[in-house]
């Protein structure tokens, strides 16, 4: 039974799988490798994932969710009436449909994943991902961070000896790796990351600039008119891929509005951006004590990284060859396929090595609050480090030992994982009576943590802990979600049809909302009469004519009307 991976994206999500001797991208029922991550819910407690969720989040905005990746592992909710909806249980749907996908194109189930996390995911977020596998009916050994997941693909492929950094841009989050690669040994030498820089906050940065420049506000418009504002946001940033200037028209409640942007002009309308942007890298050679001398290349991933001014900017900053992946939306994916099949021992690369490394550093609080770190971060994983503590006060007879992951010199301000106490220790002066302490982390996230010294052996695993959901928490929602139903594959097509000319209708002025609505109503009719030749015939007439209002392209004036008229019904 094949193990597959999956890379969990903000925006869009991959599944890969090793076959026939090589990695292999995963079709899905568009024959398309990019799942919109969106999910929908309709009034029949129907559940739309990918491609027709993302037609729904402008035409039913209250009840279609995206970008909740950024929200794994938090208590945020996503309501559809009362029942919320955590992030992770999104997720599931998302990683249920790619199942799916899978078992359809492998002619045979599957039950376990290897999936991606950005590097700079902390253990909640990272036991959120886990829970969101449980939750879609897969088994989740092995969680890979996305950059190493890259250096993993670029490595097999290239098989050079290198120092390189990876510079993962994607729609939600920005993580990069400082990669020393040799032989058949991928070693991670440290990461850095932020879990909040993403394409898409440049989309919310070209939006802001909408309002600003239509001397609006955000408030002014309603949640479906919101959506059709980024969404142009989003396509005009996609323009600006291939051209340096860009402008999109388009109608809200019989209204036209223009919104204009170049290459230059982004750079200044997302110049904090940019900023955070050079943290990460400048972070990554400090921990590995590195120049960019030593530098090889910068190779950015990620679909974000297809923006030149991204590239641009990074060519600025630094003096080092960028090389941006060919196929950037891809190649976490690929990764995470070479990962599960190393961790299925396939004999073509079984003895390629990952050194990955601990992205957090782990340790204790100490009696005046601060932070003591006992694991620090970019450690090689597996890795054992143990510290010695004694006493504060005279005739102390207990130690508290909160678990604490992060970089915050206050211990308080960091991730909380877990809490253990030591009592019964003899009466003595103060910093007489010590005990050892000791982390052992695995490249599994799971920490085992001992205690030793007068007379006591204390032990405790934090498996990936928690603070989210409970184990029986987990099982009920597991139940309750088993009985909720994806849309059905063999109808996607038809569905997806409609969804984009209700979300056209929307955004067209009246004159062309008039023809899409008759459009539909026909289109509609037809199919419920399972007359196949016909409904594939008018199926493609509405399909190319949308294709012609959504490229701008639709010529009112010389419409011919016979190409959807009475005679053709």
């Amino acid at each position: 039974m094949a193990i597959i991976g999956i890379d969990l994206g903000t925006t869009n999500s991959l599944v890969s799988v090793w076959k026939d001797g090589h990695i292999q991208l995963v079709p899905n029922s568009f024959g398309e490798y990019l799942t919109p991550s969106v999910v929908s819910f309709d009034d029949n407690g129907e559940v739309y994932v990918g491609k027709i969720a993302k037609e729904r989040l402008i035409t039913h905005p209250a009840v279609t969710f995206s970008e909740f990746k950024r929200n794994m592992g938090t208590d945020r909710m996503y309501y559809v009436g009362k029942r919320g909806y955590r992030a992770e249980e999104l997720s599931s749907f998302v990683l249920r449909r790619l199942k799916e996908d899978a078992q359809n194109y492998l002619n045979e189930e599957v039950t376990e994943a290897v999936i991606s996390v950005p590097a700079y995911f902390n253990d909640d977020k990272r036991c959120a991902t886990k829970n969101a596998g449980t939750l879609a009916g897969l088994r989740v050994e092995r969680l890979i961070n996305e950059p190493s997941a890259v250096a993993l693909k670029h490595h097999v492929n290239t098989d050079n000896d290198e120092s390189f950094i990876i510079f993962d841009f994607g729609g939600g989050t920005l993580d990069v790796s400082l990669v020393e690669a040799f032989d058949q040994m991928v070693e991670i030498q440290a990461v850095a990351g932020d879990n909040y820089l993403g394409g898409k906050d440049f989309d919310e940065a070209i939006a802001n600039y909408f309002y600003e420049s239509n001397h609006t506000s955000k408030s002014m418009f309603t949640l479906e008119e919101q959506g059709i504002i980024k969404k142009e946001a989003e396509a005009l940033k996609k323009e600006l891929t291939h051209t340096n200037n860009a402008t999109r028209t388009f109608w809200l409640e019989e209204k036209e509005y223009t919104i204009s942007v170049s290459n230059q002009e982004l750079i200044h309308i997302a110049s904090e951006l940019f900023t955070r942007m050079s943290k990460p890298i400048k972070k990554v050679l400090n921990d590995a004590d590195m120049t960019i001398e030593e530098i090889d290349k910068i190779i950015l991933v990620g679909g974000s990284s297809k923006m030149p001014v991204v590239a641009k900017y990074i060519k600025s900053l630094l003096d080092v060859e960028v090389v941006i992946d060919d196929n950037p939306d891809e190649s976490i994916a690929m990764g995470v396929g070479i990962a599960s099949a190393i961790k299925e021992r396939k004999g073509e690369i079984k003895d390629v090595i990952l050194a990955d490394i601990c992205p957090f550093s782990l340790g204790t609080a100490i009696y005046d609050g601060t932070f003591s770190p006992i694991i620090q971060r970019n450690e090689t994983l597996p890795c054992k480090r143990s510290k010695y503590y004694v006493t504060v006060n005279n005739n102390q007879t207990s130690f508290d030992f909160p678990i604490y992951q992060g970089e915050n010199l206050v211990a308080s301000e960091n991730l909380l994982l877990g809490n253990m106490r030591v009592d019964g220790l003899p009466r003595a002066p103060k910093g007489a009576v010590g005990v050892e302490v000791t982390f052992m982390y695995d490249i599994n996230g799971i920490l085992d943590i001992r205690i030793q010294g007068s007379n006591q052996n204390l032990h405790k695993v934090i498996l990936n802990k928690n603070m989210v959901l409970s184990k029986e928490e987990l099982d009920r929602r597991l139940e309750e979600l088993k009985k909720m139903t994806l849309h059905p594959l063999e109808l996607e097509e038809n569905k997806l049809l409609i969804e984009k000319a209700e979300r056209l209708y929307q955004e067209s002025n009246p004159q062309i909302r008039e023809y899409i609505a008759s459009m539909v109503r026909y289109f509609k009719e037809l199919a419920n009469t399972g007359k196949e030749r016909e409904v594939h015939e008018q199926y493609v007439k509405l399909a190319v004519m949308l294709e012609a209002i959504e490229r701008r392209n639709f010529d009112f004036d010389n419409f011919d009307e016979s190409f959807w008229s009475e005679e053709d019904e």
